[in-house]
């Protein structure tokens, strides 16, 4: 991805990780498998235990970097330590740090989401060029590029739906927050000291509704309906934090079809994730407007 710089920086990580461990007496324990940045849990010294995210200084680590600092005392886990050129951050440890993947109840899994959500939720606080939901749908526009204004594997008419649809929702835009960027499951964590806690931001500036998409794209499948659970969710999301129930399901179109480009432009075979939810979006969009034009 980075080229030359890329192969450098792959080159010093050893030596990288010998200096801080030197520098904080640390212990390594076996890392998290993970499939980008290089995750592991340590001890400093004998007294605390941390977890060491060490990954290549782009923007997207610079955004990490700034949105935990942000978030400091809003729901995120503590930062201890961090270098921002080197690339590394020092997390407190979540113990047990079980994810919410491992509640089943559908409502109590609603209900933290809720509540770590209503937690971060602010304006920033730190001056940062943090991307934008606006930033974010022109891979919507990087896919038409890729196949010469077609829309490749994607059907032409959810594409041309979200093309339409999201300068739309941006533009009457009102409320504009710090947003996680990432906020599902595997990204809220227990912590006996501090309750539920989010991990791994990515700093977005956009409508609250948004942040609440990622979820949806999550642990949908075990579902025998997936489209009663998706209406469930969104209703209950928009009750539980006052948000708009028709700004929620759009965005949800938008972002399902925004994902979908993502994993066409990175060569995944996941866009047809994003497809599944597009058209399931698109259900509630279509029941909303009856039941808007019959009341």
């Amino acid at each position: 991805m980075y080229g030359d710089s890329g192969a450098v920086w792959i080159s010093n990580v050893e030596d990288l990780l010998k200096s801080l461990k030197n520098r904080f007496h640390l212990t390594f324990s076996e890392p998290f498998s993970l499939s980008y940045n290089f995750v592991v849990p340590v001890q400093i010294g004998r007294e605390r235990d941390a977890v060491l995210k060490v990954g290549y200084p782009n923007n997207d680590f610079s955004n990490e970097f700034h949105a935990l600092q942000d978030f400091q005392g809003k729901g995120m886990v503590e930062v201890i330590d961090f270098h921002k050129e080197e690339g590394w951050i020092l997390l407190d440890r979540l113990t047990p740090g079980t994810s919410l993947h491992s509640v089943e109840d559908e409502k109590e899994v609603l209900h933290v989401l809720s509540r770590v959500a209503h937690r971060l939720w602010h304006k920033p606080a730190i001056l940062h060029a943090y991307p934008t939901v606006q930033s974010w749908s022109n891979g919507i526009g990087r896919l038409r590029e890729k196949f010469n204004g077609g829309s490749g594997p994607l059907p032409e008419e959810l594409v041309l739906k979200a093309e339409n649809l999201f300068p739309e929702l941006l533009s009457t835009s009102t409320d504009l927050f710090l947003l996680h960027g990432d906020l599902h499951h595997g990204n809220i964590l227990y912590s006996e000291s501090s309750g539920w806690t989010a991990i791994d931001p990515k700093g977005l500036i956009g409508e609250r509704e948004y942040d609440c998409i990622q979820f949806m794209l999550n642990e949908w499948k075990k579902w025998d309906v997936p489209l009663e659970l998706l209406q469930y969710r969104t209703r209950t999301i928009a009750s539980l934090l006052s948000l708009s129930y028709e700004r929620l399901i759009q965005y949800g179109f938008c972002h399902s079809v925004l994902s979908a480009c993502w994993s066409v432009e990175d060569a995944m075979g996941g866009w047809t994730t994003g497809l599944s939810l597009a058209r399931m979006f698109e259900e509630l969009m279509k029941e909303n407007e009856l039941t808007l034009k019959f009341s």
